[in-house]
């Protein structure tokens, strides 16, 4: 029988500050508002500044960051902008979409604002990262391999499956390369390491979970949610967890119910691919290459 990490309480936040993005609705204001009610100071990072200010208002002891992870402009100006140091960043933001779109960069829409911007903004904001950062995936990392010939689907037919699913794919193995990469900078600086966990929140009633191309599955699946799955804030507590958790480094938190889809929080495997060191390090190079960003300060082998 797997280990439940529950019951869970948030451990005392008081002096710390998480830095949280899609914090304004769903998973992000839910791992956002208990944050807070911990004690923390938390930055919401948002494209939508005035949502996130009704939120800063709500939170009380918060601040706004304008972030749009489709744009790297915008990554740039955020990590620019940053002015106090992070105890937990939580990549929690992401999006999903039925027809082909890009970001302002020319990346797949879903490829880019859920994986390659999270990407960028977390490498450089790390400077100011002193102790964990948390990558939000997704069961949906099982359905698809990374295409590093056609990532972008200029090519090949595009398919919300095989879109979203790459893109989850691209979280897992970004924090698997992340994690080597940390480890290898803590060992030759002898400093403290900065975990990285990864957790994903199960079928989650969030905005994300009936936007697929089709209106009737859409509906559906928006019907049998409020049955199969579970509220925003039972899937945040996969994340709170991750965030805050003595845990194995690179673990992976999910729920505890069948198929993933809903539970207490629990270690949870990944698929073949996304345990696979080579293929992270080739995600790695990838993604160094479309952003133009890296860990400069670690030697890379």
């Amino acid at each position: 029988m797997r280990n439940i990490l529950q019951p869970f309480s948030l451990p005392d936040q008081t002096g710390r500050t998480w830095l949280v993005t899609g914090a304004t609705n769903g998973l992000g204001k839910e791992v956002a508002a208990a944050a807070a009610g911990a004690g923390a100071h938390v930055i919401v990072a948002a494209r939508d500044t005035q949502r996130a200010q009704r939120v800063q208002r709500d939170l009380g002891n918060a601040s706004v960051l304008p972030l749009d992870l489709a744009n790297l402009s915008s990554i740039r100006a955020a990590a620019d902008s940053l002015d106090r140091p992070v105890d937990v960043l939580v990549n929690n933001a992401g999006t999903v979409s039925g027809d082909r779109t890009e970001t302002a960069d020319g990346f797949e829409l879903m490829l880019g604002t859920n994986a390659l911007g999270p990407f960028a903004l977390t490498n450089l904001v790390l400077p100011r990262v002193r102790e964990r950062v948390v990558i939000v995936g997704s069961g949906a990392h099982r359905w698809r391999s990374m295409d590093f010939e056609d990532p972008h689907f200029r090519r090949r037919r595009f398919s919300f499956v095989a879109g979203y699913g790459q893109s989850k794919l691209a979280d897992m193995l970004w924090g698997l390369g992340l994690s080597r990469r940390l480890a290898e900078g803590a060992r030759e600086t002898g400093t403290q390491r900065i975990a990285v966990q990864l957790a994903h929140p199960g079928w989650a009633q969030t905005n994300l979970q009936n936007h697929s191309p089709w209106p009737l599955i859409n509906k559906w699946v928006g019907f049998a949610a409020h049955f199969g799955g579970q509220s925003a804030s039972d899937g945040a507590q996969n994340i709170l967890v991750a965030a805050t958790r003595d845990l194995p480094e690179c673990s992976y938190v999910g729920p505890s119910g069948r198929g993933e889809l809903k539970g207490a929080p629990v270690l949870v495997g990944r698929s073949q691919a996304a345990s696979d060191p080579e293929l992270a390090e080739r995600f790695w190079a990838f993604a160094s290459a479309a952003t133009g960003t890296d860990l400069p300060r670690v030697r890379q082998s």
